[in-house]
């Protein structure tokens, strides 16, 4: 797996205070409903165990092993002012509007 980090989610995540061995857990779920979607979400955490840890442009992203199942092999982080993260790949949108939930666990 593999993490594309624009610019702007750089800046926007430089924003947040991380203590030590936090960093952001990405959760991704197959949801069915009339369709297959994808359930994202994006919280402060630190790392579990059996979870995908990467370090992309020195923040660490904590992904569950199932969640690595349910994303693409490539996925790109972006940010947009009025309308937070978005998840996308190459060949489609995963979401978007997504705020940093700190769940601290």
């Amino acid at each position: 797996m593999k993490i594309d980090i624009r610019d702007k989610a750089v800046e926007e995540l430089s924003q947040v205070t991380f203590q030590e061995d936090e960093g952001i857990r990405i959760l991704a779920e197959f949801v069915g409903t009339c369709s297959i979607a994808t359930d994202i979400e994006l919280s402060v955490e630190n790392a579990k165990e059996n979870d995908f840890v990467l370090i992309e442009k020195g923040i660490n992203f904590f992904v569950p092993k199932g969640s690595v199942a349910s994303l693409p092999d490539e996925i790109i982080l972006d940010f947009k002012n009025g309308m937070g993260f978005k998840i996308s790949s190459k060949a489609e949108t995963l979401g978007y509007n997504f705020q940093l939930n700190n769940h601290k666990r």
